[in-house]
């Protein structure tokens, strides 16, 4: 299949086209979106961790979630900090409605007999939804001591159901190490990476806000990407962080039953792929810093034996993730700069997917590799790109290929894809003025996602024929978002 590049003048072409169809609809969704926030209740609008501290939301943040350098170690202490006058409990809330526009909309219902046709999910409309796609609540703050909490439950208005969110609970004292001060802690949680610190892990990593719609499409990830089973994992581990620069962590996870994975949120009936056994994951990170200048240089990875769709009997196969990543960030008082890498190495050794017919070969690789960078001005104006690239192991049946006897999601058999994203977003309460910061938190953004390459292709790049959905460039996403914190 010949491929062809686009342009960046289509590109820009589709950017204006887009931008033109939505803005109208754009304006009145931000203005729906803060009059629905400042005629909440204050007192029950409050981010806990700024109640917690005192301090504004922009001490811990550049443009939330991701953290300065004081966000960073808020975090290792675990979440303990002392310093506000509020007497409410350490609990906040999450809203975030979307709006989502894709460069084509997904297949029609009249194609539905094809196998490879991909309709919109139940209740939606074929392209530009409107939904809230996430409500949580959360427990964030001091438990008692030195033991802190970030714990969260979501619902899902979209797709429906209630769940363990992503959550970690840490207790953390500090220690004399070779005559210089240190942390050490211990840390339970059921997500790999969400105790970390920097932005460059997948739990935290940029860009934090996706559409949960859209597109039909996207590159695969590597296991350590997608949580590893959430919420069906469970870790526990211990880590030292010393002379405030170095930073080591060892934590084991576990699977869970059945019955406990449907209890956090696991829909009944589904044959899921269950962790097997004890799966490591490990952390080394060294952050030298010069003034208002941070440079940190780590790695990190995980491996773990999985039971591919429930289908016992077979083994398991193993994966083994190594991660690479670096962070450069600059904490001024009036601007910040942030500059992220990460590639992660996924090594597949897929002995029971290939007895079970889910799997062309029993040896596979996937590569995950991003780059972006974001620039925060006064705490109020966030400005971010970034490049994404996947490459790996062709695989029949597990990607596709003319030659399966079941059609897949590529006409080549490879996982290849790239693209570009561009993040702006206005964050009108992090500066800290007084009577706002403590009462609530918002970003309001647009982003825009460009898929230069998906599954080995750009036209037509799963073989089907079926239209410009099934072009890379037809997954084009345009999401604007309100990211409302009480």
């Amino acid at each position: 299949m010949r491929s062809k590049q686009p342009s960046v003048r289509a590109f820009s072409s589709s950017v204006c086209n887009a931008v033109g169809f939505v803005f109208p609809g754009f304006v009145l969704f931000i203005v729906f979106a803060l009059s629905s926030l400042l005629a909440s209740d204050p007192a029950a609008a409050i981010p806990s961790f700024a109640r917690q501290t005192g301090q504004p939301c922009a001490a811990c943040h550049t443009a939330f979630p991701e953290l300065t350098p004081f966000g960073r170690r808020f975090k290792l202490a675990g979440y303990t900090l002392q310093g506000g006058d509020s007497k409410f409990p350490p609990v906040a809330a999450m809203l975030l409605p979307t709006f989502s526009h894709t460069s084509a909309p997904y297949d029609s219902p009249l194609l539905s007999s094809n196998p490879q046709a991909v309709l919109p999910p139940a209740g939606l409309h074929a392209n530009n939804n409107a939904v809230t796609q996430q409500i949580t609540g959360f427990y964030g703050g001091q438990v008692y001591g030195n033991l802190g909490a970030f714990i969260q439950v979501t619902g899902d208005p979209v797709g429906g159901g209630v769940n363990l969110d992503q959550s970690d609970v840490r207790y953390v004292d500090s220690f004399k190490l070779f005559d210089k001060d240190a942390y050490w802690g211990v840390t339970v949680n059921n997500a790999p990476t969400v105790q970390d610190v920097w932005n460059t892990t997948p739990a935290f990593g940029w860009p934090q806000a996706t559409s949960a719609v859209a597109p039909a499409f996207t590159p695969p990830g590597t296991r350590i990407e997608g949580g590893w089973g959430l919420p069906a994992i469970f870790g526990a581990g211990g880590y030292v962080f010393w002379n405030d620069m170095l930073y080591a962590e060892l934590t084991a996870y576990s699977g869970v039953s059945k019955t406990v994975s449907e209890a956090l949120g696991d829909q009944p009936g589904e044959t899921p792929d269950v962790s097997q056994g004890v799966q490591p994951y490990w952390r080394l990170a060294f952050e030298p810093h010069w003034g208002d200048h941070y440079l940190m240089i780590g790695t990190f990875g995980m491996y773990g034996q999985i039971v591919p769709q429930s289908a016992f009997g077979f083994g398991a196969d193993t994966y083994t993730d190594i991660g690479f990543d670096s962070q450069y960030q600059y904490d001024g008082d009036k601007f910040s700069v942030t500059v992220k890498l990460t590639d992660i190495v996924e090594l597949q050794r897929l002995s029971a997917s290939a007895a079970n017919g889910f799997a062309s070969n029993t040896n596979d690789r996937l590569n995950s590799f991003k780059a972006n960078a974001s620039f925060v001005w006064d705490h109020t104006y966030s400005l971010g790109g970034g490049y994404f690239n996947v490459s790996g192991t062709k695989d029949c049946l597990v990607y596709g290929g003319s030659s399966c006897a079941t059609p897949g999601v590529s006409a080549t058999s490879s996982p290849n894809g790239d693209g570009l994203i561009g993040d702006v977003a206005w964050l009108p309460f992090s500066h800290g003025s007084p009577g706002l910061y403590s009462s609530y938190n918002a970003r309001l953004g647009v982003q825009y996602t460009h898929y230069l390459h998906l599954y080995g292709g750009t036209d037509n790049f799963d073989g089907s024929g079926l239209g410009a959905m099934h072009n890379a460039s037809g997954n084009d996403t345009l999401l604007l978002y309100a990211w409302l914190m009480f």
